[in-house]
């Protein structure tokens, strides 16, 4: 999809609406770093989900329902079900900084996509923000200790497939539909699709691999697994679920993967504050790439 002929003010709004969205999901690495060591992670999945679909469908009422937006949603829904799953049933196996620079790949793999499910060629700005924005990537997460690829590695890379193909949809789906009845279709066959996986699995929790043991764990509702429900439900989902549709249906698919790409540098932010954690010059410097690229980007956008 090329780049709609938007007022600067609300392509800059769509820009930053973005951006919102990736603090929001930087922050979700720190809650789940607090909440998933004790919690049963598909289990947890479902809660989020179950909360934003409720929300989502009070919100989408009386809102007109544009042809094939239950295939649009349901589609973009299954998707995140497999991607999120994959992403949190991986680190299980593989460690964080492996993790993360596996799901930055969805960045540079963005273009791959919508060559091959659209034929949409990117322009060459677009591919510079992008090249940039990756190298950011494999200097902030890049482990220094790598040592090939285990199971773990495997699924998480299959969530930054999965990701890649979920943006390039949004971009092509978002301007058929309206915002919040498209947003309430995505999350409700989300949470459908977390609930049948989590089902399926049933049968094996007693078995002592690492991911069956993980999720027979007993559900505790605690303070702290209610807030991470209400945020990651309330706001990691429904505002995001939002904001991103009616963000995407403004710009092309491989802008809006270059904003993604700020999503390690709010983490790292997040980390910093909460967890203590501090960037290192190789990570600092990856952070700045990462910024570049936007810029780079936003050079034929805005010129």
């Amino acid at each position: 999809m090329s780049a709609p002929d938007l007022p600067r003010r609300e392509a800059l709004l769509a820009d930053s609406a973005l951006v919102l969205v990736t603090a929001i999901w930087g922050s979700t690495f720190v809650v789940n770093e607090l909440v998933l060591k004790e919690t049963p992670p598909l289990l947890f999945l479902a809660l989020r989900y179950g909360l934003a679909a409720a929300v989502l469908v009070l919100l989408a009422r009386g809102r007109p329902r544009t042809p094939g937006v239950l295939r649009d949603g349901a589609l973009i829904g299954l998707l995140l079900a497999v991607g999120i799953g994959c992403q949190l049933v991986g680190q299980l196996f593989t460690t964080a900084s492996k993790a993360a620079f596996i799901t930055g790949l969805s960045v540079p793999l963005t273009p791959v996509a919508a060559w091959l499910f659209h034929r949409q060629v990117p322009s060459g700005t677009n591919l510079a923000g992008l090249v940039l924005a990756a190298g950011g990537f494999g200097l902030m997460s890049w482990p220094k200790d790598a040592s090939g690829l285990d199971p773990g590695d495997l699924l998480v890379f299959f969530t930054a497939l999965v990701y890649a193909v979920i943006i390039v949809e949004l971009g092509v789906a978002s301007p058929k539909h309206d915002v919040r009845v498209y947003s309430a279709a995505q999350i409700v066959f989300a949470f459908l699709g977390v609930l049948a996986g989590r089902l399926l699995l049933t049968p094996f929790l007693g078995r002592p691999e690492a991911f069956f043991a993980a999720e027979a764990r007993p559900l505790a509702f605690t303070t702290q697994l209610l807030f991470a429900v209400l945020w990651m439900g309330l706001v990691a989902s429904v505002v995001t679920s939002l904001v991103q549709t009616w963000a995407q249906a403004r710009m092309p698919a491989v802008h809006a993967a270059v904003i993604f790409a700020l999503e390690p540098v709010f983490t790292a932010l997040f980390a910093a504050l909460t967890l203590g954690e501090r960037l290192s010059a190789r990570e600092a410097w990856g952070g700045g790439l990462v910024l570049l690229g936007i810029v780079v980007s936003e050079l034929r956008i805005r010129r």
